[in-house]
């Protein structure tokens, strides 16, 4: 197993996991569903993605669901700061995409802020199930299955566009999109490669805002990834100065064609 199939797994769990939820009318939210996303690499078992519990001594509550470091050591490490959200069955809309904190801040402002002052890609990551899919949404050199529609990523950039248009925050409005992608894309895609080989994302059709490739992950990690457990973030890869943080972090191996 590597991480492309630990990807596919979560995709299609949380497919089906909204489904049964709509079948016998027991709504799941976005922080249930990630929980049991954490369950499911735990179950794997697999070497190439780990999570990382943070410090509960920091204030998470403006900072961002997730962080995640994919790469190896021989191409470097993207960074990404990742919001979920849960899509309503019944309407297809993404019922929370304006949220805001309890200050009145919108939450994709500080997910934006974030990224920048952090030297991370701002990503929207959607928790998906639908009756019937548009073939045209879908945007993988993989083949195709319904179920990898369960997890799907965009830029921010794109939910931004969707938030300033009236009755644009459907699936199909966000994922007609040239950017919107099956998850397994971020750790195996060709599109993917061309961004840690030369550092940018405009010669591809992902559309990646402050995109940085790391030689190596915080040496903070390195422990952290045999225990479990990080026990402090560093001054050097996070702004001290804005005071938020991940609630947990993701770090995934991208997986090549020699190692598939």
């Amino acid at each position: 197993m590597n991480a492309v199939d630990v990807f596919e797994n979560i995709a299609s769990s949380t497919w089906q996991r909204i489904y049964l939820g709509e079948v016998y009318h027991v709504s799941q939210g976005e922080e249930t569903i990630t929980d049991s996303n954490l369950l499911e690499i735990a179950k794997a078992n697999c070497p190439e993605v780990r999570v990382i519990k943070t410090p509960k001594n920091k204030e998470k509550e403006k900072g961002t669901d997730w962080e995640w470091w994919i790469g190896n050591n021989r191409l470097g490490w993207l960074r990404y700061a990742v919001q979920a959200k849960k899509i309503n069955p019944g309407t297809t809309r993404y019922d929370k995409l304006k949220h805001k904190h309890v200050d009145n801040t919108l939450q994709i402002d500080m997910l934006e802020k974030y990224a920048k002052e952090n030297g991370a890609i701002p990503l929207y990551c959607f928790y998906n199930y639908l009756e019937n899919v548009d073939l045209g949404s879908w945007q993988c050199n993989l083949f195709y299955e319904n179920e990898q529609f369960g997890c799907t990523v965009t830029p921010s950039k794109n939910v931004r566009l969707a938030l300033s248009k009236k009755g644009s925050r459907k699936f199909a409005d966000l994922h007609k999109l040239d950017h919107a992608k099956p998850l397994r894309c971020l750790v195996r895609c060709p599109l993917m490669l061309q961004i840690y080989q030369t550092g940018s994302a405009n010669s591809t059709s992902l559309g990646f805002e402050n995109v940085t490739v790391y030689s190596e992950l915080p040496r903070q990690f390195v422990s952290a990834l045999e225990t479990g457990n990080l026990n402090e973030f560093s001054s050097d890869f996070y702004n001290q100065d804005l005071g938020v943080y991940p609630k947990r972090i993701l770090v995934a191996n991208y997986v090549t064609e020699e190692n598939v």
